[in-house]
């Protein structure tokens, strides 16, 4: 394949430190691709790693494997090497993968035939749909890694466009990786590019294998990382979300020591009111702050859109009052129990807001 041509699909492969899975990971690809007809190019982002990497990948150039090698000097982060491969690549598809052998090349052309059939922009490689697994990995990091995909579903309705938004083995169009941003927040690219794609989204199943050779380079900084990330691309609705339910709690203590201290009215009809004040506070500032711009104008949606908080508000009720119980139940301290259950009510009100109530789509 000349320099000038446009291969049928590219390989991104960020790396730091993988000389002794590069050779196999390359020759591998090529095996793959080369037994199938596919014109391809392989783009290696090496981070200057001390180990050589970079000069590895050249190497194989040489030798006339359809191979180019971008060395950053002076600059590091996955999420960044991924984008700079995004930019480089000039396949009608691009493929990002790690050179750790943890994601198989035979699974490539899968992911190139599903972008094909389905005219999505976006195939993901799962870990978690039907025919999917992983190999290897301990209670513990199954437990991490799905913690994470929840975290994904409830910060980020996008992300429930597939089983697997942790993955960092997928396909994506040429024309949505323009729009990617050059530094990410974190090394998962693939929220960022869930986000653009507006849910035109397939995904492929396919078996997470053992790491080859070397460390894993996941740590809590890029756990940190992540988390922040999520934030970032929901508009720091939690937080907001967080902060008008603080906020209502004073006006309810408000209502309720007006009406009851200073008025006389009786307790539980202060407590309906103090709740319902409460309630109408919150909404308004949810849909002129956390959800702005999502509700169709006009006075009739903001009646419907005000019922459905009401609704949103009863299911974090329920959430809170059946995890209270239920750990008071099992005998953990009430004060403890009543803590999971504000934690529970917080996230069934949220999720329920965003998803019932404020729903973008």
């Amino acid at each position: 394949m000349s320099d000038d041509m446009e291969p049928a699909v590219s390989i991104v492969v960020p790396t730091y430190n993988e000389r002794e899975n590069l050779p196999r990971l390359l020759e591998e690809i090529d095996r793959v691709l080369r037994g199938r007809g596919i014109d391809y190019e392989v783009v290696v982002v090496d981070d200057d790693s001390p180990d050589g990497t970079w000069r590895v990948a050249e190497e194989y150039a040489e030798r006339g494997l359809p191979v180019r090698v971008v060395r950053r000097r002076g600059e590091r982060g996955l999420g960044s090497a991924i984008a700079r491969g995004l930019r480089v690549a000039r396949g009608r598809y691009i493929v990002v993968m790690d050179a750790d052998l943890q994601h198989p090349p035979e699974a490539i052309p899968r992911l190139l035939e599903e972008a094909r059939r389905s005219g999505a922009h976006l195939v993901v490689a799962t870990r978690y749909g039907r025919g999917g697994g992983v190999e290897g990995w301990s209670r513990f990091r199954l437990l991490v890694s799905r913690v994470a995909s929840l975290l994904a579903y409830l910060l980020l309705p996008e992300a429930r466009a597939t089983s697997d938004p942790m993955s960092g083995f997928f396909l994506v169009s040429r024309e949505l990786a323009a729009r990617a941003p050059e530094r990410p927040r974190s090394w998962k690219i693939l929220l960022d590019l869930l986000v653009e794609a507006r849910g035109r989204v397939s995904e492929v199943p396919y078996v997470f294998r053992r790491r080859a050779a070397g460390e894993s380079k996941l740590g809590l900084r890029e756990m940190l990382d992540y988390v922040l990330h999520l934030l970032e691309l929901s508009g720091y609705r939690p937080i907001k979300f967080a902060v008008v339910g603080a906020t209502g709690t004073l006006v309810n203590l408000a209502v309720l020591r007006l009406l009851h201290g200073a008025l006389g009215a009786p307790l539980p009809l202060s407590f309906l009111a103090a709740f319902e004040a409460s309630l109408t506070w919150n909404y308004l500032l949810h849909d002129a702050w956390t959800f702005r711009g999502i509700r169709p104008p006009g006075v009739l949606n903001k009646l419907r859109y005000w019922l459905r908080y009401h609704a949103a508000a009863l299911g974090g009720l329920a959430a809170y009052m059946s995890v209270g119980m239920l750990l008071t139940t099992l005998g953990l301290d009430y004060m403890l129990a009543g803590l999971a259950g504000i934690i529970a009510g917080f996230l069934a009100n949220y999720t329920l807001s965003l998803y019932k109530v404020w729903n973008s789509r």
